[in-house]
């Protein structure tokens, strides 16, 4: 019996698209994910609404010549056997995770879509893996950085002491210890590590950045500026959250004090990151009027 060469585009035709069956069947290996670790499936997800973002532009692109649909189908069964692999390094490996999605979408693109293509995926992948390798970067940062955890407390006991709070800087081994004498009289101690200096906040923002910026227009230079800004930004409200914290033990305990630790990061973090895609999305507006009032000033009028 000869193969009927008209099933696959028959088989298309019902799901209207070939990006239609991308995503159909991109969707479920995500409940993979969640049943073995519901948290771990958030990220994924959030890289599967990127690229459904793209629907429309997908639906217009070529499909794969058969040695690509081959390959792809190749790259799609190993996605489901990668954890044999990393089972050898990483015996706490779940049998899926997002590490295995993004192979498996890897593989979808090559089964669908011409090469080039998968440009449009960037984005979407960088989320995945970024996101779901940070904790590792940070990590593998820890001995470069943990030296600045020192410069860091006093910078800390500076802001304190200039705003008039009875702070002083000990050591314990290398540990920077800042002490507060409360106004209740009470001393409360905070420890700086590594994790204080905010390297994880500023990894975080620096995918979103990433994520965002790849599929914007602008120029190298302009991008670089606000990414620097937005960096800068993450590192000063760090500064203001650690120090909340000290106000916090001082003037109301250190049980005030916990409470802002675990929830001031989360807010200014979110905060922060609204307000400078605000500002980002108005750039064009902002620098005319920076512009306008350049001009007044220093060009005199004829």
């Amino acid at each position: 019996m000869k193969p009927n060469k008209a099933r696959l585009p028959g088989f298309l035709s019902t799901v209207q698209s070939r990006a239609n069956l991308f995503f159909i069947l991109a969707f479920p290996p995500m409940l993979l994910i969640f049943l073995y670790s519901p948290f771990s499936a958030v990220i994924p997800f959030y890289g599967f609404l990127l690229l459904f973002l793209k629907h429309q532009k997908l639906s217009t692109l070529k499909g794969a010549s058969l040695i690509q649909e081959i390959l792809g189908v190749i790259v799609v069964v190993c996605s489901f056997l990668a954890y044999y692999g990393a089972v050898l390094i990483y015996p706490q490996a779940a049998f899926y995770s997002p590490a295995n999605y993004i192979i498996y979408l890897l593989g979808l693109f090559l089964i669908f879509f011409e090469l080039p293509t998968l440009k449009e995926a960037f984005a979407a992948l960088f989320l995945i893996v970024a996101a779901t390798s940070s904790t590792l970067i940070s990590d593998w940062l820890k001995p470069f950085l943990s030296p600045f955890a020192n410069d860091f407390a006093h910078i800390i006991t500076g802001i304190l002491t200039t705003l008039g709070v009875n702070a002083n800087l000990s050591y314990l081994g290398n540990t920077p210890i800042i002490s507060v004498l409360s106004v209740s009289g009470r001393t409360v101690s905070g420890a700086f590590v590594y994790e204080c200096i905010g390297i994880y906040s500023m990894l975080v923002f620096s995918i979103i950045l990433v994520v965002i910026l790849f599929e914007d227009p602008s120029s190298l230079k302009v991008k670089t500026a606000y990414s620097l800004i937005g960096l800068l930004g993450v590192f000063a409200l760090n500064i203001v959250r650690v120090t909340m914290i000290f106000l916090g033990n001082y003037f109301f305990g250190i049980e005030v004090g916990s409470t802002i630790h675990y929830v001031a990061g989360y807010v200014l973090f979110t905060a922060w990151l609204v307000f400078f895609l605000y500002i980002y999305s108005k750039r064009q507006t902002i620098h005319t009027k920076i512009r306008s009032v350049y001009t007044k000033i220093y060009q005199p009028q004829a």
